[in-house]
């Protein structure tokens, strides 16, 4: 029984894109609040992790994995030296390599389970995947502009500790996620009109993301459904003409 368990779980996890969405939303759940530093180191674990996972379990092509090597090992390194020396160059440094390191990965994903994929598990999981990441790459990008151009949002609540791991970066994540769901509570809005057209556009991509998806594996899965019932259709109609030879010799 136990055997059984351990096999079952090994190959849950044996996936593509599992260990990614799991550090995804460990991510999410345990985003920097203001916690302690053993918090915060907690939250750089599971980042390191999402890093790590983007680049060696989400099945790349070869060009592509050394490309995220090439960008998520500085953002990896500059975010962890910014978390000891929280200079404003450093952060943005950070900040900066992390969107695009997330970006190449995301696209790299959806072409992978949209474009090429089959309907199974692991393509949904990569579908989950990719949409929890549009949601961190806005996060980071508003948190950007609120550190370049302070001001740019009207926050819940205002904190003086202008680092990476400060309560701007939580607020920024849940904003980033109730606008690509389409909620809007309007306790926290853009401001500037840079940030602004940044929000409509993952409104937009909110919008579009479901739509355009579910229209696409659903595509993929009538297609493929289509493929399985003309292979039972051949062979029964295989089956019917060696009956019939045979009624035939008879």
């Amino acid at each position: 029984m136990k055997g059984s368990f351990l096999k079952k779980t090994r190959k849950y996890f044996s996936g593509y894109f599992t260990q990614l969405i799991v550090f995804l939303l460990l991510l999410f759940i345990f985003r920097p609040y203001n916690w302690s530093t053993a918090s915060i180191a907690i939250w750089e674990a599971f980042f390191s992790g999402v890093f790590f996972s983007a680049i060696f379990n989400a099945n790349h092509p070869r060009p592509i994995k050394i490309l995220t090597m090439v960008l998520g090992v500085p953002a990896l390194v500059l975010d962890w030296i910014a978390l000891f020396f929280p200079l404003k160059l450093l952060i943005i440094s950070s900040l900066v390599f992390t969107i695009i390191f997330l970006t190449v990965c995301t696209a790299s994903i959806l072409y992978n389970v949209v474009l090429r994929a089959r309907v199974t598990m692991e393509t949904l999981r990569g579908v989950v995947c990719a949409y929890f990441m549009i949601a961190f790459i806005f996060g980071f990008i508003y948190l950007v502009l609120e550190f370049i151009f302070p001001g740019s949002f009207q926050l819940i609540y205002n904190d003086k500790n202008y680092t990476l791991h400060s309560s701007y970066l939580s607020q920024t994540f849940y904003f980033s996620f109730i606008t690509l769901l389409t909620i809007g509570f309007g306790d926290i809005t853009p401001i500037t009109d840079l940030s602004q057209s940044f929000v409509v556009i993952e409104g937009i991509i909110g919008q579009f993301y479901v739509a355009i998806l579910v229209a696409r594996i659903v595509s993929v899965y009538v297609l493929y459904g289509d493929k399985v019932m003309l292979k039972h259709i051949e062979h029964d109609i295989r089956q019917d003409i060696r009956e019939a030879v045979e009624k035939a010799r008879k």
